[in-house]
């Protein structure tokens, strides 16, 4: 037992130091969404789609499964505006409790919709917890995908992993979102909180932000 939690330690300890940049994280995230689009095996409802006012991506989320397990994972979101365009993007934190029957660890990327814009005031308190301030459910995807009218749409915030090639609708109920305001400061030069960055028209763009806007407006679209 000992070495066993040694071992998880240590990838806890490896993952902490693969530190990535701001910039980095929004490339991550817009090439996790670019896979997610471009495989064939993915059928993601218009529906969900459609109704999204508000989107999150975990790319390479850490997930350790060792009968109490857990998960660690830096993402991105948007938000839908008045006017039908998407936010320039903030960064949030995703952690958790899980349950595994082995050891093991996992690198998965997470893809989340949520129906609606109260997640912004959810998260105004630095952190919220799935399953217990929004609902959270397994997308619908592959054959239920197709089957639009026997799917129930009735949960706030939709979740989809992919992992080595396989793609899925996973539940994420008591995982823990937080915001990332280092990485919003780091990305935007100042002090400013996700609010702000939802509601203006005039921030400094990048390269990584027009990258990761267009990968956004692909999956939506």
């Amino acid at each position: 037992m000992k070495k066993i939690w040694i071992y998880v330690m240590t990838v806890l300890s490896l993952s902490s130091l693969a530190y990535a940049s701001a910039e980095e994280n929004l490339l991550d995230s817009a090439n996790a969404i670019k896979n997610m689009i471009y495989d064939s095996k993915i059928k993601i409802p218009e529906k969900v789609r459609d109704n999204a006012q508000a989107i999150a991506i975990f790319p390479g989320t850490i997930e350790i499964s060792m009968f109490l397990g857990g998960r660690t994972g830096e993402g991105v979101m948007v938000v839908r505006k008045d006017n039908g365009t998407w936010s320039y993007p903030f960064f949030v934190k995703l952690g958790g409790a899980g349950f595994g029957l082995q050891l093991g660890v996992e690198k998965k990327d997470i893809l989340m919709f949520f129906k609606s814009r109260d997640i912004v005031q959810k998260l105004s308190n630095n952190k919220m917890t799935l399953g217990v301030d929004a609902s959270v459910a397994a997308g619908p995807a592959g054959e239920s995908a197709g089957r639009g009218s026997e799917v129930d749409f009735s949960s706030e915030v939709y979740t989809y992993t992919k992992t080595q090639g396989v793609f899925a609708g996973v539940s994420f109920d008591g995982s823990v979102m937080n915001h990332d305001y280092d990485k919003n400061i780091e990305l935007y030069g100042n002090s400013i909180s996700p609010e702000q960055i939802i509601e203006s028209d005039g921030l400094t763009a990048s390269y990584a932000i027009e990258e990761f806007l267009k990968s956004i407006q692909r999956l939506t679209h």
